[in-house]
């Protein structure tokens, strides 16, 4: 994973309605996926680090972008975000 800066678009914030922790993880995973692949390998760790969290804080904010479809786990350790989301 390369991402050590990520950015925050203001329709993060506006149009999904985002904000703490799912924010910035939806940030990183947004930076990811636009460097090559889709798909993100979750390194749990790797993530916690790099939002200042802990792994399970890191969990709960993956599980909570998951239930509201805007990330999709298309194989275990890995995350992409949802194909269907239409953003400007």
């Amino acid at each position: 994973m390369s991402a050590r800066k990520f950015e925050i678009l203001p329709w993060m914030t506006a149009q999904l309605k985002l904000s703490g922790n799912e924010l910035v993880l939806f940030a990183i995973l947004w930076k990811e996926s636009k460097q090559g692949t889709q798909q993100v390998k979750g390194d749990y760790a790797v993530l916690s680090m790099m939002m200042g969290c802990t792994v399970p804080t890191m969990y709960s904010a993956a599980k909570k972008l998951v239930d509201r479809n805007l990330v999709t786990v298309p194989s275990k350790g890995m995350y992409a975000i949802a194909e269907n989301l239409n953003v400007s």
